[in-house]
């Protein structure tokens, strides 16, 4: 079964997109719809963890270094696994956003390492497979 690596995928992505300075780059070259997307994206996961100290501890800490990432991955995802609308609209607008930045050339490969576990997603208008180990045997 993907999904559950699908979804800790997902929430490792946007915690390293989303909540460090790490995308500052592709962010000052993103048109201003996809600037709003990113923004979109952001504050619906602020809105979903702000009830979670834990979490609005580690955002607001100005340093990358700071913050554990890992605390805010590990309740982002829980929340994406109880919340079925909450997880399809995040994944809605996080593809979009990763379509339209390969879309406007600022597409990349993404790896984030957590607990010692690299995730690489690349987003290059093929198919999108996520797993821990794969073989794909296409004609």
């Amino acid at each position: 079964m993907v999904e559950p690596i699908s979804l800790t995928v997902l929430a490792t992505s946007i915690v390293g997109f989303v909540f460090t300075t790490a995308s500052t780059t592709v962010v000052q070259k993103a048109t201003e719809a996809t600037l709003e997307k990113i923004k979109t994206l952001a504050n619906m996961v602020r809105e979903r963890l702000k009830s979670n100290p834990q979490v609005v501890t580690e955002l607001e800490k100005e340093s990358d270094e700071d913050k554990d990432l890992e605390t805010i991955r590990f309740y982002l995802e829980s929340e994406l696994r109880q919340n079925k609308d909450f997880r399809e609209d995040v994944q809605r607008l996080y593809d979009e956003i990763n379509q339209a930045l390969e879309n406007e050339g600022e597409g990349s490969n993404i790896m984030n390492v957590y607990g010692g576990k690299a995730y690489q997603q690349n987003q290059n208008k093929g198919k999108i497979y996520n797993a821990d180990q794969i073989t794909i045997n296409e004609k």
